[in-house]
């Protein structure tokens, strides 16, 4: 058995990454690149848009990312005025 099944990372009934592990993932590429779009999103963890939006909505809600038009940033990143 894939050790990520196991793990829980991957639903043994969907074989698609859990929710929180999908979450995970958005934080990490944010962070790291300092920009994530929706549509990346959307094709690499092969889910709807309107499931990376509610992701999104909640992750700005508990400062773990800020949305932005069309995907995420870095809590710490500004724009420019």
């Amino acid at each position: 058995m894939d050790s990520r099944r196991s793990s829980g990372i991957i639903s043994l009934a969907t074989g698609k990454l859990t929710a929180a592990s999908r979450r995970h993932h958005i934080v990490e590429t944010a962070c790291r690149e300092g920009y994530v779009s929706l549509e990346r999103l959307v094709r690499e963890l092969d889910v709807s848009s309107m499931t990376i939006h509610r992701d999104l909505r909640l992750l700005d809600s508990l400062g773990e990312v800020r949305r932005v038009r069309g995907g995420a940033v870095a809590p710490w990143m500004t724009t420019a005025s």
